[in-house]
This record gives C-alpha cells, sequence and structure tokens, in this order.
C-alpha cells in the first residue's frame, strides 16, 4: 500500500511524515529538512529518521558547496548532490535488508517526475511491496500516479 501525504508548499506535508512515523513499528525512511538563512531555503538535508544522521542533498547554486560535495546536477536555483540520493537508496536497502514493514520518503516532485532525484529509489520501493509513505505537493499527485505505476493507494491530507 503506498500512503500519498499531499498538501500544497510548506504545508506541513514533512512534519505529517515525521509524526506517522513516530506512531508506526518497523518503520524506517527520510525527511527532507530544510535549512534557512534570512528568510530564504539554502539548503536542505536528508535525515535519517531512524537515526538522526543527516546528508546534504541539496544547496543554492550561488553558494560554495562542500569540499566532498561530489557530481551533481541544477534544478531551479539549487545544486542537487547525488550522492545525497544514493545515501537515500542505501538507506532504504539497509531498511528492506532489516525486514522492514514501512518506509517513509520525503519528497516525490518534478525531479522525480522527470525521472530524477529519487525516482529510482520509489520505483525499487514500489516493487518491494513496503509499506511506503510518500509527501507530495497535491499538484503532482495524478501524474505521479501515472508516472510510476501506482495502483493501490490512499491520499493523507495534511492537518
Amino acid at each position: 500500500m503506498v500512503y500519498l501525504i499531499s498538501g500544497k508548499k510548506n504545508e506541513g506535508k514533512t512534519t505529517q511524515l515525521k509524526q506517522l512515523f513516530e506512531e508506526k513499528k518497523n518503520a524506517f525512511g527520510f525527511i527532507a529538512e530544510k535549512v534557512n538563512d534570512c528568510g530564504r531555503v539554502t539548503t536542505y538535508n536528508l535525515v535519517d529518521l531512524t537515526t538522526g544522521e543527516k546528508r546534504t542533498l541539496a544547496r543554492l547554486a550561488s553558494l560554495p558547496l562542500p569540499e566532498d560535495w561530489g557530481e551533481d546536477f541544477s534544478h531551479g536555483p539549487f545544486k542537487f548532490s547525488l550522492s545525497g540520493f544514493e545515501w537515500a537508496r542505501k538507506l532504504f536497502m539497509s531498511a528492506t535488508n532489516a525486514g522492514a514493514e514501512n518506509f517513509f520518503i520525503d519528497e516525490l516532485g518534478k525531479l522525480e517526475l522527470d525521472g530524477k532525484g529519487h525516482a529510482e529509489l520509489i520505483r525499487s520501493a514500489l516493487e518491494s511491496g513496503i509499506t511506503l509513505y510518500i509527501s507530495i505537493r497535491n499538484i503532482n499527485i495524478e501524474e505521479a500516479v501515472k508516472v510510476f505505476g501506482i495502483k493501490e493507494h490512499s491520499i493523507i491530507k495534511v492537518n
């Protein structure tokens, strides 16, 4: 089963995802934590919901990148680290090896709909049969269901 945590931009999808995670047993996954500077998002960090470990996923292209950044690609004003997406895929593999029943992904957006970002992870997770909780903007639900072939799903609107 796939649960799509839906809402508009900055409406609380990540917060809802964290709350749902805390209610589940044998759950693994990650959120994308925003880092703000002077009222503007400058960085996105992936945070392992089980351990709290963090990996930088994206930074404003105008800011200096860490020395260990590695390969990346641009989308809008951000540079995205390929190693951040790889870290998320490894987190999923570790969860499945541990017998996880639930996995949380923040978020399925335009990158994934274009076959980038977490697209490979989402496809693997869907094939695994694990119960998924995925945050997504309302406007992307219909396309995501079609692009990823999501059959059985339920929409959870942000409170």
